[in-house]
């Protein structure tokens, strides 16, 4: 009967020892975050968010207080995070970013601790007793706009990204990777970038439009210029034209009056070349400025008011539509 109390003792001690034990707490990232921007063209940015699905344990009988942070690898064989590049299958890049924060300021810097730039960070609290925290990390997404590229699919696989963290009982660490931190770990997460280049052109003016200025009289010509930007996929063929404006009779130009009461009229021209001898009108192949491609072209529009009596003396302009045809 001794040795069997005896036995039963060890037992007993063995199991009230296992009851006591408490496993460490446990991190990681249940759903992987994808930036889908869709359709894209260079005359806008594009913006879109993904979330990281980052989710903890607490076995450890207190209450955890937790600071984490998150940390975008670079992503392909390109190096550099401001921007950031997707490819297509020839090796075209499109150029875009990570942000920690909704206004898109601050860029989401690589592991391990970010670098130079920002994180995506955030605190919560981890409750005692198996108690489970899920949360969604948001991260910020954009394309930035005046990016001239060949029209198709662009991609990026980046590896290796990071959630970090640290935790500890009583309050939250000062950092994610605080030395005061009782528990500290990381976990990886994979992300794809994707996004497709619209096949299509865009027309910018310039600042400030043709303006002739001011004149005493029109007894002479007055010249002015101005210019339209183009942005276009490259090798793609574009017919640039000018309506005759709001104001014409026939295909004679006209700026009206701002009074608009008295009906008054200065004629003017615009033209496709310096010496005016061009006219620029809107019948594709007859009379419109054509190109290719060229990124960013910038393409000089010539005016000319002709010598003209009798003007009323006031302020007159004219609205003139430029149509792209590609």
């Amino acid at each position: 009967m001794r040795t069997l109390r005896f036995v039963l003792a060890l037992v007993s001690a063995w199991l009230l020892s296992m009851g006591a034990a408490h496993a460490d707490p446990s991190c990681w990232v249940a759903t992987q975050p994808s930036f889908a921007f869709g359709t894209v063209t260079a005359s806008a940015a594009a913006d879109t968010t993904a979330t990281v699905g980052f989710a903890c344990q607490n076995d450890t009988g207190q209450t955890m207080y937790m600071n984490y942070c998150v940390y975008v690898s670079q992503g392909n064989e390109i190096a550099g995070y401001a921007p950031r590049y997707m490819t297509n299958w020839n090796g075209a890049q499109m150029a875009y970013n990570i942000y920690a924060d909704a206004t898109r300021s601050g860029i989401v810097g690589p592991p391990p601790g970010g670098g130079t730039y920002a994180s995506a960070g955030g605190s919560f609290v981890l409750p005692a007793g198996g108690g489970n925290v899920a949360l969604n990390i948001p991260l910020y997404g954009r394309v930035p706009s005046g990016q001239s590229l060949p029209a198709g699919g662009y991609q990026a696989n980046i590896y290796n990204s990071e959630v970090v963290w640290g935790m500890k009982s009583g309050n939250a660490p000062d950092s994610c990777t605080a030395s005061s931190a009782k528990y500290l770990g990381r976990t990886t997460f994979y992300t794809q970038v994707t996004a497709a280049y619209s096949n299509a052109c865009t027309v910018s003016v310039a600042a400030t439009d043709l303006d002739f200025g001011s004149a005493n009289s029109l007894a002479s010509a007055v010249n002015g210029a101005a210019a339209i930007t183009m942005l276009c996929p490259p090798s793609t063929a574009w017919k640039v034209g000018l309506s005759n404006g709001a104001n014409a009779t026939g295909t004679q130009r006209r700026m009206a009056d701002a009074a608009g009461a008295g009906g008054d009229y200065v004629q003017y021209e615009l033209y496709r070349d310096a010496a005016r001898s061009l006219r620029w009108g809107n019948t594709v192949g007859t009379d419109t400025v054509d190109g290719s491609g060229n990124p960013g072209s910038s393409i000089p529009v010539y005016g000319r008011v002709p010598a003209q009596p009798n003007v009323t003396p006031g302020s007159y302009s004219d609205t003139v539509t430029v149509t792209v045809t590609y």
